[in-house]
């Protein structure tokens, strides 16, 4: 029987990304006094923050992140409220989705103003934390998080798309985005103590998943003919890397005198925006859809006819997309899918060379056909025929390119997301994991990534809440609703939770026939085989979160048992956390920090992180 993901399942990371879009071992740790908050920091660390791992520019060990996005106001030790105020709560590397609404709005160039503002708000975070951290920004350059479209393979004039019909050119925009965060990044990283942290881009969530799942690959490769990728690519190699001069009269403050009215400015689009920026040219303008230099409306225009500069550099680079062809020498892309996947990674590499951005692409764990199959008893055998063999045949049939590493169009590692939700918030879309399925998970993209050469894998997106339990004061509650509760297990899986009893009795047990909220521990799952696969029929949640090796009682939550080892065993080289809508390290969306439960166990691991595996 084939089982299907269930749509809002398939929605949570478009849901997520639109709520993020708005607005070996060290000393023990130290705590100093910065601005009269108390912070956490290591007094040494033991394993290198940027080298010596498994992915360039990244630690030695398994690296933590969490979704943020750029304050409004500078971060400071004690601030609370700001997308990236991570003071005192430190991680390695911040997520943030491109762009305006997150979904890599169509139909428009994209400045890169989220690398830049998220660059100096880590920049100033690593310095209060002592801790250095990283920029990572989710990239879509197609996306088919709600559902299927080819809107993203089009290049031409407007009428083309039909999700945004007065949009034109959509590829080349959409590449021109991504140009735009390459030079950024490699151009502008985090800097401590020295040293230069590298960001990182993550590649089109949903997208290789949504074709396999559906079996879209027939479709999306006849909208990608011979010659229509080479065209996009020669549009933003035209547009982002041609020097020009731009004279700014533009004025959104009103100011009397500023630094920036009058001036000419030459370089590159990203170079000339870096240099405004720096004459304090105000952010909040070029984000806007109205910017004399770099709007964010459909087809860059800023009213009626009239474009922006970007835009009307883009329409030139259209009608004549001339670039320096002896410093620039893309292949021909061949026809179809992967061709196109080449062509993405190519200009990454091109314009952020000497591995100085690093990138990945995403796989879902429901690409096989369905998000339930982790919660069965499987030996690695079983779990290579049910996931990890028809995935790694389809990529390799249809986008080989997505996983080859190295080389002048290679990746540097795999992200697998499970989906963006708190375990508590569907259980009817598979998310309530137990340690056996989060085994399972870990054999699956081990196989994967051994498939592909030892690819390094990203786990990103985990949410991060934990087991309520009685002995802690304050659960974190759903929707400050009194008895109803957020949960997941997998920081538990990975760090355990000393708060637990050894048989889980001092889970929260609410109410029978509620919901997970309520019930927690007396929650009724679907028991079947082809849902939660539990031991008997009428099993509760805190029954099945025993259950391990087709044993009842067999499974200590308290204890972490090497699960970070057995990471870094399947080539886990980083774990990011949290979502616009699903609990995280800091609150800084809809989310919440579980009362900073996650935070804590993170500053614990970095006294004594697990080292990566190298091959």
């Amino acid at each position: 029987m084939t089982m299907h993901l269930p749509l809002p399942t398939r929605l949570s990371t478009a849901l997520g990304r639109a709520l993020s879009s708005a607005l070996s071992c060290a000393l023990l740790p130290t705590v100093v006094s910065l601005g009269g908050a108390a912070l956490w920091m290591p007094a040494a660390q033991a394993q290198s923050y940027n080298s010596g791992g498994s992915v360039p520019g990244w630690p030695s060990f398994i690296a933590m992140g969490a979704i943020g996005g750029p304050n409004i106001t500078p971060p400071t030790g004690n601030s609370h409220g700001g997308n990236d105020d991570f003071g005192g709560r430190p991680v390695d590397v911040v997520f943030k989705y491109a762009g305006v609404n997150g979904n890599g709005d169509p139909g428009v160039i994209d400045p890169p103003t989220n690398a830049w503002r998220m660059t100096n708000d880590l920049t100033t975070l690593s310095q209060i934390n002592a801790h250095p951290m990283r920029v990572a920004i989710v990239e879509y350059t197609a996306q088919m998080s709600g559902g299927f479209n080819t809107d993203d393979f089009t290049n031409g004039p407007p009428g083309q798309a039909s999700g945004t019909p007065t949009a034109s050119y959509l590829m080349g925009r959409h590449l021109s985005s991504l140009a735009a965060d390459a030079q950024m990044l490699a151009t502008y990283p985090v800097k401590w103590n020295g040293e230069l942290f590298q960001g990182s881009l993550l590649m089109n969530p949903d997208l290789l998943g949504a074709i396999q799942q559906n079996g879209y690959i027939g479709t999306v490769n006849a909208a990608l003919p011979a010659g229509a990728v080479d065209t996009a690519i020669a549009q933003a190699l035209c547009l982002m890397t041609t020097s020009r001069s731009y004279t700014n009269h533009s004025n959104p403050n009103g100011l009397p005198s500023a630094p920036y009215l009058g001036k000419t400015y030459t370089g590159t689009p990203v170079q000339i925006l870096q240099a405004l920026l720096a004459d304090t040219y105000p952010v909040w303008s070029i984000d806007s859809q109205g910017d004399a230099y770099w709007n964010t409306a459909i087809n860059n225009q800023t009213s009626g006819s009239t474009k922006s500069q970007v835009g009307q550099w883009f329409d030139a680079c259209v009608a004549n997309p001339a670039y320096d062809r002896a410093k620039y020498r893309p292949p021909v892309f061949p026809a179809g899918f992967d061709g196109w996947v080449q062509a993405n990674n190519w200009l990454i590499r091109a314009l952020a060379p000497n591995d100085s951005v690093t990138f990945g692409w995403q796989e879902n764990l429901w690409a096989a056909g369905s998000g339930f199959w982790p919660h069965q008893t499987l030996t690695n055998k079983q779990v290579a025929s049910t996931f990890s063999t028809p995935v790694t045949n389809w990529l390799k049939a249809n986008a080989p390119s997505a996983m080859a590493r190295g080389g002048a169009t290679g990746v540097h590692f795999v992200l697998f997301d499970r989906y963006e939700m708190d375990d508590s918030a569907a259980p009817g879309a598979a998310t309530l994991y137990n340690a056996r399925s989060w085994d399972n998970v870990l054999t699956a993209v081990g196989q994967v990534s051994k498939n592909f050469k030892n690819l390094p894998v990203m786990l990103w997106q985990l949410p991060g809440s934990h087991l309520p339990n009685t002995k802690e004061p304050q659960p974190q509650l759903f929707q400050d609703t009194p008895g109803a509760y957020v949960f997941s297990t997998a920081p538990v899986y990975f760090f355990g939770d000393a708060n637990l009893t050894s048989d889980l009795s001092n889970l929260i047990h609410g109410p029978a026939g509620g919901s997970t909220n309520t019930a927690v521990g007396n929650y009724k799952l679907d028991c079947s085989a082809f849902a939660y696969h539990c031991l008997n029929a009428n099993d509760t949640y805190g029954q099945y979160l025993r259950q391990y090796k087709g044993l009842p009682n067999n499974y200590d939550w308290s204890k972490p048992h090497g699960k970070l080892a057995l990471a870094a065993k399947k080539n886990v080289f980083a774990i990011l956390w949290g979502g616009g809508n699903t609990t995280n390290v800091i609150k800084n969306f809809s989310n919440s920090d579980d009362h900073g439960w996650l935070a804590g166990k993170i500053q614990q691991y970095y006294t004594n992180p697990t080292p990566v595996v190298l091959h």
